[in-house]
């Protein structure tokens, strides 16, 4: 008897402790959409849609984003899909990591490029809906295809986000400087279509 109410005992521990490891797990996954101070929000703070915004350097009291390195220069450039594409430029100035990422209006990243992936020294992107893609592919030349590399956000507004390494104190404003010169602005589906 007693070893039947042990088995009883121990089976209904595991059993609290698979609902507790649930409960927490899903705790963890739904807390980031119920944050009303996530990226974005910080973002937003900053400047209007279709603005380059550079941010101030890191340093120990001051970040605007948590884990930003001092050694990196970035800029942001909100952005909105309502009325159309939206082309992402970032220029390489100079040699060095550089990278621009895509995100959503959740603040995950849906997509990066790095300085190698540049094409006559620049990194771009036009970022669409799933439904502005349909109408470029629609529009597509087969004998002359888009060389634009396009990329689908999953939400209408998010944020586009350079970074410029420094390779030492002396590097720090040419990178910010290469950090600002990002642009993202909207384009007419007919002038994404060439």
């Amino acid at each position: 008897m007693s070893g039947r109410l042990i088995g009883r005992a121990l089976y209904y521990a595991a059993l609290v402790a698979v609902v507790a490891g649930l409960t927490h797990l899903v705790a963890l996954l739904i807390a980031p959409s119920l944050a009303e101070h996530d990226a974005y929000a910080r973002v937003e703070t900053l400047g209007p849609p279709f603005k380059t915004i550079a941010l101030p350097q890191a340093s120990p009291t001051q970040r605007v984003f948590p884990y930003a390195d001092p050694a990196v220069a970035a800029a942001i450039c909100r952005y909105d899909l309502t009325d159309g594409p939206v082309r992402a430029r970032a220029p390489l100035g100079r040699p060095g990591f550089s990278s621009l990422s895509f995100h959503s209006r959740r603040g995950v990243v849906f997509y990066a490029l790095t300085d190698r992936a540049a094409n006559k020294g620049r990194m771009e992107a036009l970022i669409v809906t799933p439904e502005q893609l349909r109408k470029l592919v629609a529009h597509d030349d087969e004998d002359n295809p888009s060389d634009d590399l396009r990329i689908v956000s999953p939400t209408l507004a998010g944020f586009v986000m350079t970074r410029v390494l420094s390779q030492s104190p002396d590097d720090a404003p040419s990178a910010a400087a290469q950090a600002a010169a990002m642009t993202c602005a909207p384009e007419p589906i007919a002038e994404a279509e060439r």
